[in-house]
């Protein structure tokens, strides 16, 4: 009998090849020697702080860690570096050695750190490579073009790197692709309409890139595409029909973006689509196509639909009650109309419903929310809607999170919450809800609540049994909840109770508990008694607002530097005392409000440790002696500094000018004398105009809007959301003396310039003009002399004018803007003076050729005549004012921001008078 015949060779030839194909053999078998040195040569550029590479020692290289084998040939076929020990490990570069690698299907060097190298186009030259990943690898350059080379590439990691530059065309070669991830990166252009060539593509992630332009149409073509992710970026134009046509979608984000028109009907299609957000963009027009494509699916099965943050309008289609796989709806921030279907109650398997900031009207009934038994989160805040319910209607669910703020509840506080055992967290903010807390709802004893009910007229006093209440953040701010403040949890984060009627001593276990409170807001109350001491233990506090209540005694004086305090805010209360030393202790206080007391003393030096500070506000007290030096040099980040009505004497310190930041410097009603410094000229923030609206604390005080008080206009203007845009000089009511500096004529973005009732002499500066953005200039009571300059007529914006007492001479000037102010008392007591509005004629003018005195015995006629030439010689006047106007303020876009800009601030102190 022949060898081969015999059963016994065939089932060795049947077991070695079974050892050539398993892992045993591929551990034991001998690398080529070539491609061992390649491994060597590429390990040198590796810095192996964790020593993950230790094992590459040998000669058989087919053993080392990240390497391995073919079972036959012994060609090294992966290559895995990923970087097992995060950035502390890294590789220099990416060596060229790397090609002597020409059987390599698996290359991933991901988790290293590359400096910012490009991806190197030799890369495309291994063309056998099936999985190349480069993620979060710190490369940067462009995407190179090689890449597409790779024509049995399966999938393609670049994400989270800085990657710049556009998506090469060539990436439409790459036709054996099934996942390519290129997100978190700086890619900017288009995306290739080549993609859509890709026809075996399941994920393509482009998402937190600069990528803009339209969506290729050709995206449709990828048939077997399961997950399209090109959320966070620069995309425009409207949702491609073709999108409609990948049956097979499951995840697809575009949300982040500038995608505009409506969402197609074609994409009712997609009947696998199980999670969409498209939330943040600028879709519009109606639901009704699309959501009647999904419900006529046999069995839609999308969970997740997120179109919020959009200008989609029309009522909520009816149809969406067909969708009954959905798990989170979340319609919010759109133009939706219309009532809420009651078709939403067949929503069984809801948990997450967002309706919230629209248009919706009309009551909710029972029926809307007859099936929602899984519903854990419902905000449907900002509606014009009501719950028209029985008294006795308790929901079917059991919400962690209902938010109903502005939804017209009241005046009854909502009956039906009995039963809401589980909330973490209930708005009913600004509802009008005219009620007290009822006893049902403090023996809920709510554990880890945020709690909102601002905004109503809530009446009654707090239940200590509050304090069984496991609260994070209580807002009950603008009530007129009165009594004495009951203890609180002390695991108390947030705690408003701002604007009530609130009286008596802060509780001391509320001043002492403050572990973790880090923001106590009791301003607008009448609570009196002493400041507790204890405040100077809450390490964790970062704004308290005392303001406007009836606390009197010092303030503490045992403040530390652990402390995280950022505003401190006293004003308006009955404070006395010096100012204690130890507030310079505070490393990040940014605002401090002591106004409106009775403070006396110093302002102490410790606080030129405090850099940080944005504002000063010591106004309206008894403090004394000169203002520091230290203000100019020290605190170079102030904006707003106010000393107004206090008994400062001696000169103003020039080094004030060396704040590039200052905004709004009030020193008005003091005891200053000297000259006003030259240097004043220099302030960087009054130079340029101020044209953007934040806060002026920063983004990250959070909870506390600063505020700012300026007397300018004959009122006192409180400014707010707009203070960013504020700028003013007031140095009004002291003994300052010396002509007015030309240098001040340099402030082009100076609104409020106030100089009155000094002993200033000589004369208004003759380019005064030169301050554009002038809203109100007083230089009333004063000493100053010489002709008004014709330049004042240039100042378009003013719209408060004062000169009067003082020694002016000559005629008033004439001009578009000049011609508004007709009342003559804004120049009174310059005997000097002459001119419209005064009566007063200058030399070589005219006789007037109406009467001074009209008959009284003149007919009808005659009177009739007289109104006529009042109104022939008013129109001239009034046409060259207006087109006057116009011309400087409407044409010139920048002066017509300003004027807009003024107009703003004017509505916004009217709506908060």
């Amino acid at each position: 009998m022949a060898w081969t015949s015999s059963p016994v060779p065939l089932l060795y030839l049947i077991w070695i090849g079974f050892l050539f194909s398993s892992g045993d053999v591929a551990a034991s078998a001998r690398c080529m020697e070539t491609e061992r040195k390649a491994l060597l040569s590429i390990r040198t550029g590796i810095s192996d702080t964790h020593e993950w590479l230790s094992s590459w020692d040998g000669k058989d290289c087919c053993s080392w860690a990240g390497v391995e084998c073919n079972a036959a040939t012994g060609h090294v076929i992966k290559l895995d570096l990923h970087n097992p020990g995060g950035p502390s490990s890294n590789i220099s570069n990416v060596n060229p050695s790397l090609l002597e690698l020409k059987h390599l299907s698996y290359l991933d060097l991901s988790g290293n750190y590359f400096d910012g190298a490009s991806v190197p186009g030799f890369i495309g030259s291994l063309t056998k490579l099936e999985y190349l990943f480069l993620s979060s690898a710190g490369f940067g350059g462009t995407i190179p073009e090689s890449l597409g080379s790779l024509s049995e590439l399966v999938s393609l990691g670049l994400d989270l790197n800085s990657i710049d530059g556009e998506i090469p065309a060539t990436v439409g070669d790459l036709r054996s692709l099934q996942t390519m991830d290129l997100s978190s990166n700086d890619i900017s252009g288009e995306i290739p309409q080549g993609i859509g060539n890709l026809s075996k593509l399941q994920i393509l992630r482009l998402s937190d890139n600069k990528i803009g332009g339209a969506m290729p149409a050709s995206l449709g073509n990828l048939s077997a595409l399961q997950t399209l992710d090109l959320s966070n970026n620069e995309i425009s134009e409207q949702i491609p029909d073709s999108l409609g046509n990948l049956y097979g979608l499951e995840y697809l984000r575009i949300n982040g973006n500038n995608i505009g028109g409506a969402i197609p009907s074609s994409m009712g299609n997609l009947c696998n689509l199980s999670d969409l957000d498209a939330s943040e963009n600028i879709i519009k027009g109606q639901l009704t196509g699309f959501i009647e494509g999904l419900s006529r699916c046999r069995s839609s099965g999308i969970w997740y639909l997120r179109l919020q943050n959009n200008e989609i309008s029309g009522a909520i289609p009816s149809k969406i009650g067909k969708l009954q796989s959905l798990k989170a709806l979340n319609l919010g921030s759109n133009s939706l109309s219309g009532p809420v279907p009651a078709s939403l109650g067949n929503l069984f398997a809801l948990s997450d419903l967002n309706l919230s900031s629209n248009s919706l009207v009309g009551a909710l009934s029972e029926a809307n929310f007859a099936n929602l038994t899984w519903l854990d989160s419902m905000d449907l805040s900002h509606n014009l809607l009501t719950v028209n319910e029985s008294q006795d209607w308790l929901p079917p669910f059991q919400a962690t999170e209902i938010r109903m703020g502005s939804c017209n509840l009241g005046p009854k506080f909502p009956p039906w919450l009995k039963n809401q055992t589980k909330l973490s967290h209930l708005d009913l903010s600004s509802n009008g809800i005219a009620d007290a807390f009822p006893d049902w709802f403090w023996e809920l004893c709510l554990s880890d609540l945020i709690l909102n009910v601002s905004y109503n007229h809530m009446r009654g006093s707090l239940s200590s049994s509050i304090e069984c209440f496991w609260t994070v953040r209580v807002d009950l701010s603008h009530n007129n909840l009165e009594g004495f403040i009951p203890k609180m949890d002390p695991m108390l984060v947030f705690l408003d109770l701002s604007y009530n009627l609130f009286s008596g001593p802060i509780p001391p276990a509320m001043a002492a508990g403050t572990d973790y409170l880090a923001f106590m807001l009791l301003s607008n109350n009448r609570l009196n008694g002493t400041i507790p001491s204890s405040f100077c233990e809450a390490n964790h506090l970062q704004v308290l607002n005392l303001a406007n209540n009836g606390f009197s005694g010092t303030l503490p004086d045992c403040w530390k530097d652990s402390l995280a305090l950022k505003i401190l805010d006293v004003s308006g209360n009955k404070v006395s005392g010096d100012i204690p030393e130890t507030l310079g202790l505070l490393p990040q206080l940014k605002s401090l409000h002591l106004n409106d007391n009775g403070l006396s003393g110093r302002i102490p030096s410790s606080l030129q440790r405090c850099k940080d500070l944005v504002t000063i506000d010591l106004g309206q007290n008894k403090l004394s002696g000169v203002i520091p030096r230290w203000i100019g040099d020290e605190l170079s980040s102030l904006r707003v500094l106010r000393l107004r009505s206090n008994m400062f004497t001696g000169a103003i310190p020039p080094q004030l000018s060396l704040i590039a930041s200052l905004q709004v410097l009030d020193l008005a009603r003091n005891d200053l004398s000297g000259e006003l410094p030259p240097s004043f000229g220099n302030f960087s923030s009054m130079i340029s105009v101020q044209n953007e609206t934040k806060s002026v604390l920063g983004e990250e005080v959070t909870y506390y809007t600063e505020s700012t008080i300026v007397d300018a206009k004959g009122l006192q203007l409180n400014f707010t959301t707009v203070l960013s845009l504020v700028t003013s000089i007031d140095l009004s009511g002291n003994n300052l003396s010396g002509e007015i500096p030309d240098e001040l004529t340099k402030l082009y973005g100076l609104h409020f310039l106030n100089l009155s009732d000094n002993k200033f002499s000589g004369g208004i500066p003759q380019n005064i003009g030169a301050i554009e953005q002038l809203e109100s200039l007083d230089l009333s009571e004063n000493n100053l002399s010489g002709r008004i300059p014709s330049s004042i007529s240039a100042l378009n914006f003013l719209s408060h004018l004062n000169l009067s007492y003082n020694n002016f001479s000559g005629r008033i000037p004439s001009g578009s803007q000049l011609r508004t102010f007709t009342d003559p008392s804004i120049y009174a007591s310059n005997p000097q003076l002459c001119g419209s509005p005064l009566l007063k004629k200058c030399p070589g003018d005219a006789p007037s050729e109406i009467p001074v005195e009209a008959s009284q015995e003149e007919d009808g006629d005659e009177d009739e005549y007289g109104i006529i030439w009042f109104f022939v010689g008013f129109a001239p006047g009034f046409v060259v004012g207006f087109w006057g106007f116009m011309g400087t303020v409407m044409i010139d876009r920048k002066r017509r921001i300003r004027y807009i800009q003024f107009l703003d601030m004017i509505c916004s102190w009217l709506t908060h008078r």
